[in-house]
């Protein structure tokens, strides 16, 4: 009599897991579903952008330093890159509703990118590195560009789907870096760090000859072109003024630009010392090989999140998922801060927390930002938002290096005391009602 009974019992969990995987599977083909021609374009580019974005962060810093490069010089160097990013993404602004969306994106990553990878292939020295610098720098006048061509044509509820899509392509690449290490543990950081530019230089040309055959100029952009193209400079700083002005009366935006901010110093602090901290003998003393894991466990927490967890967050959760995204930033640095020499379980479990954080917060805040915005003032705006990230971050280079050459633990000390900050004003955010 108990045999039924006990049928009964084993098949009904059975049931429900098959339900909720037909439910997730459901989900995750609805979110690949969203984007539109110029979505699916610019996500197919990401894993190339995402890789080379990936090798350059790591392993970056340890080739300037193996060329001669002192660790507070490689501050110095990322704080030229944001100086020119600065007027590169105030004038993005402008020629995305001049010159179209398209053109401007291509033309300012064609400089951006392709031409530093060459310098930084065949760099003997410093001089090198801040001329590759400056270069790169130009490549955010593509940002306005990019995130408009991303979400205008698109309807505001499938934006934040558009996003988890783009972080999942992007930070996917990730797994790839555990290349970028065979490189340098074969053939040491500076021949392994020019085979790694060289093959970087190959998949910028290809993620721009994807992009020029798959993206289409926006509606919005070509009624913009039409509209402006003989609009004078007095009349374009009025135009930036009145985008000030809307992202001033607005708290939502306030708020978020704050939060990507304070995201973006403190990934720059993180991406140019990371690596120098986890290697150096007075930090982690980890092999240069071995942190190739670093950003492959990221990739993949972020691709499980991004599958699993992230279809689950609408709206309605935006502000649960807003606060977990934080948390999990602050609890990744300090499992950093926590490690002892020689250990890799640390790091990674730091990375797994990023990962995670990662792949709730950024789609949720990048969403959120779009929908706040008009449509019309949007170029304008996300280029003002652009540069005045930009502004605050320039010191954080210069500053990680005079804490790093104090103690190494310092400039991750910073980070996450800014991480408890943000994670205070989207406490504020979604107290008010509008973290959605």
């Amino acid at each position: 009599m108990k045999t039924p009974h006990v049928k009964e019992h084993t098949s009904k969990p059975s049931s429900r897991l098959r339900t909720l995987a037909t439910r997730q599977i459901e989900r995750c083909r609805e979110m690949l579903r969203t984007p539109g021609p110029n979505a699916r374009a610019l996500i197919f580019a990401e894993p190339f952008w995402g890789t080379i974005t990936s090798w350059y962060a790591l392993y970056g810093p340890l080739y300037m330093v193996a060329l001669g490069v002192s660790k507070s010089q490689v501050g110095s160097i990322a704080a030229i890159g944001f100086t020119v990013q600065v007027i590169s993404a105030l004038v993005g602004g402008h020629l995305s509703d001049h010159w179209g969306r398209k053109r401007t994106m291509q033309l300012a990553d064609i400089v951006g990118w392709v031409i530093p990878s060459i310098i930084w292939l065949t760099a003997r020295g410093l001089p090198h590195f801040l001329i590759a610098a400056a270069i790169n720098g130009l490549y955010h006048a593509a940002v306005p560009a990019w995130g408009c061509l991303l979400v205008e044509d698109t309807h505001p509820s499938k934006r934040q789907a558009i996003y988890a899509l783009v972080q999942m392509m992007f930070v996917g690449s990730g797994l790839l870096v555990p290349i970028g290490g065979l490189f340098v543990q074969h053939w040491g950081i500076v021949t392994g760090g020019r085979v790694m530019y060289f093959v970087g230089l190959c998949m910028v040309i290809t993620a721009l000859w994807i992009r020029q055959h798959g993206v289409q100029e926006s509606t919005i952009g070509a009624n913009m072109v039409e509209q402006k193209i003989s609009a004078s400079p007095s009349r374009t700083l009025g135009e930036f003024y009145s985008s000030f002005q809307i992202m001033r009366q607005s708290p939502t935006i306030l708020i978020l630009f704050l939060v990507q901010t304070i995201a973006m110093f403190t990934n720059v602090i993180r991406n140019t010392y990371g690596a120098i901290y986890m290697t150096d003998a007075t930090g982690l003393a980890l092999s240069p090989a071995i942190i190739a894991l670093i950003p492959a466990t990221i990739s993949g927490t972020m691709i499980l999140a991004l599958l699993l967890l992230v279809p689950h967050i609408g709206p309605k959760h935006a502000g649960w998922g807003l606060q977990v995204g934080a948390l999990c930033f602050t609890l990744g640095t300090l499992a950093l801060l926590l490690a002892p020499p020689g250990v890799i379980i640390y790091p990674l479990i730091s990375a797994c927390f990023y990962g995670l954080g990662s792949a709730i917060l950024d789609p949720i805040r990048q969403a959120s930002l779009a929908n706040a915005i008009p449509d019309q003032a949007r170029a304008k705006i996300n280029s003002l938002i652009a540069v005045m990230t930009l502004l605050a971050t320039v010191p954080a280079g210069p500053v990680a290096g005079a804490l790093y050459s104090v103690s190494p633990h310092l400039p991750f000390v910073l980070v996450i005391t800014l991480q408890v900050i943000s994670q205070i004003l989207l406490l504020w955010l979604v107290a008010r009602g509008e973290g959605n």
